[in-house]
């Protein structure tokens, strides 16, 4: 071979290590490419599976705390009204008296219709301080019955339990399962009187909470605060089982904002719970997400991905021009997941928009019971003036009750007034009361003025009732007896908070009003008197009397209602 051969064969070599040194530089630029293209799509896979799970969590989050503060403030009202119902017993205990309610069924016919209204209400008990039953809303006479071993009224021995729920329980007289809410009834003294209790059905709760209940594994209760379950949905427990579940952990377990993950012990089931305190009771709401529910959320959200990440690497590793159309593929299926997520925000809004519509709607209707209440009056109202214009003997008897129904009226018609129906304004409440008065006992040629001076403070509607009661009495009683033989004067009114307390001054310039009568009898006391004290001490207030130039009265009692 020549050497011009050899020459030409040592070209071609070096073109063939060129080509094989380029080749091997570009499957090392492609295998680079993959690499990165690999590692760059399995991190957004691991980033993107990250995000969704606490997004999922935290829709899960705020899906369990708007549920649990449907249910405290479901908890709130329902129990409130009972609250509230406890002290017109003791009142109606006190108005009566033991010898009357053994001897007559009117307290027993009150309670039986106050029973079939409520259909939360199993039953009404009132036990005297031995523990023994003195009336129900079950039967009339009542047979010999002793509560003394029951838990209620063994806490209500110490002084200091005012309102207490009591936990689930087998009834003496009818075997259905209830749980008890009870007040402890007082003497004037503070000594024991015994208990007024009503006795509510767990299934109105968990017919109620059925209808909230968003998963099929998700759980709701109703606690003590010790742990003691009354109200489980769903039940896993025989429905006349009377203990379903003592778990005090639930109660004392930290939690972040109302949220804490916890296993709940009756079904070993690992859920996210949103807990709320009922204010002003000692009872807890918890509403609890299943944790696996949430998990598999998250599986179905994050799966498309999954599912598209591995035939894109695939794709990737043959052409490029298929991964780019792949990663396009991807952002379109970004877009239509971000529009799936605002769907579901939209109908988780929509939901909380009902649930609020609801809430609104719940209070319109109270509003319009009031309204009803105060209609109910005026027609009442009515009919005793039409009696007393047909019977003149009846008159001056029907007058102080006509002023009493009248006031009641006017407390309903501030409440139906007013934006809230959980308070009522003094100041407009006792301008309107005090034109009331006024026009009420006008008389030809004499004139007497009511100047008032009340600060802008609010009662709430358990005590707004005696204190108007009181504040009607007293004025009534100044315009018939303090300015006799006179054709002018002047009653003062005055209300303002110091120190907690609300401070009720009512003053006259008149001849003065009789001495008051707290020391006569309970018998020869007059029906005014009578009411004063009662209200008064319904409201944990003291009054007292003093005579000058005219007649002063001044009664102190908390700005805050008793929370217990």
């Amino acid at each position: 071979m020549t050497p011009a051969g050899l020459e030409q064969d040592s070209h071609a070599a070096g073109s063939r290590d060129a080509e094989q040194e380029g080749r091997k530089a570009a499957s090392l630029a492609v295998g680079a490419l993959l690499a990165v293209s690999l590692g760059l799509t399995a991190a957004l896979l691991v980033f993107s599976a990250y995000q969704y799970r606490s997004q999922v969590i935290s829709e899960a989050e705020n899906r369990s705390i708007a549920i649990a503060r449907v249910l405290e403030e479901h908890a709130a009202r329902t129990l409130g009204i009972h609250a509230s119902t406890l002290s017109h017993m003791e009142w109606m205990v006190d108005d009566l008296g033991w010898d009357r309610i053994d001897g007559t069924p009117l307290l027993f016919e009150r309670l039986k219709a106050m029973a079939a209204q409520s259909p939360e209400v199993q039953s009404y008990w009132i036990t005297d301080e031995t523990g023994r039953v003195r009336a129900s809303s079950y039967e009339w006479p009542m047979r010999p019955l002793n509560a003394g071993d029951r838990e209620y009224f063994r806490a209500h021995l110490n002084p200091g339990t005012m309102l207490y729920i009591g936990p689930r329980l087998n009834g003496k007289i009818v075997s259905d399962v209830v749980f008890t809410l009870s007040r402890r009834m007082e003497l004037p003294d503070h000594r024991f009187q015994g208990v007024a209790q009503i006795s509510l059905l767990p299934s109105y709760f968990t017919d109620f909470y059925r209808s909230v209940l968003h998963g099929s594994r998700d759980v709701i209760l109703l606690m003590r605060e010790d742990g003691e379950v009354l109200v489980r949905n769903p039940m896993i427990a025989p429905q006349d089982s009377a203990a379903i579940g003592h778990f005090p952990e639930l109660i004392s377990a930290p939690d972040r904002n109302g949220i804490f993950r916890a296993v709940t012990p009756s079904d070993g089931i690992e859920r996210l719970l949103a807990r709320r305190k009922v204010p002003d009771l000692p009872v807890y709401v918890v509403y609890g997400t299943d944790v696996a529910s949430i998990e598999a959320a998250w599986r179905d959200r994050v799966l498309p991905y999954v599912l598209t990440a591995f035939p894109a690497l695939g794709l990737l590793g043959l052409l490029g021009g298929i991964a780019l159309h792949r990663s396009r593929q991807a952002v379109n299926a970004q877009k239509a997941l971000r529009r799936a997520n605002e769907a579901l925000e939209g109908r988780i809004a929509e939901r909380t928009r009902h649930l609020d519509q609801a809430l609104a709607d719940k209070e319109v209707l109270l509003r319009d019971i009031h309204h009803r209440v105060k209609n109910n009056l005026q027609v009442i109202l009515s009919l005793l003036e039409l009696q007393a214009q047909r019977s003149p003997e009846l008159e001056a008897p029907f007058s102080e009750a006509l002023t009493r129904i009248n006031t009641m009226g006017l407390i309903h018609e501030q409440i139906y007034r007013s934006t809230g129906v959980s308070a009522v304004r003094l100041d407009n409440f006792v301008e309107a009361l005090a034109g009331h008065l006024n026009s009420f006992h006008r008389r030809p040629g004499r004139t007497i003025v009511i100047r008032h001076r009340v600060e802008p403070v609010s009662l709430d509607l358990n005590r707004v009732v005696p204190f108007a009661l009181i504040l009607n009495e007293v004025v009534s009683n100044a315009y018939k007896h303090a300015f006799t033989g006179r054709c002018s004067g002047t009653i003062d009114i005055a209300v303002k908070a110091e120190d907690g307390s609300l401070h009720l001054t009512i003053e006259d310039d008149g001849t003065g009003a009789p001495e008051p009568e707290d020391a006569a009898p309970p018998g020869r006391r007059s029906m005014g008197m009578d009411l004063i004290r009662a209200f008064t001490r319904q409201i944990h207030g003291e009054y007292h009397f003093a005579r000058g130039a005219g007649t002063r009265f001044d009664l102190a009692f908390p700005q805050e209602a008793d929370p217990a």
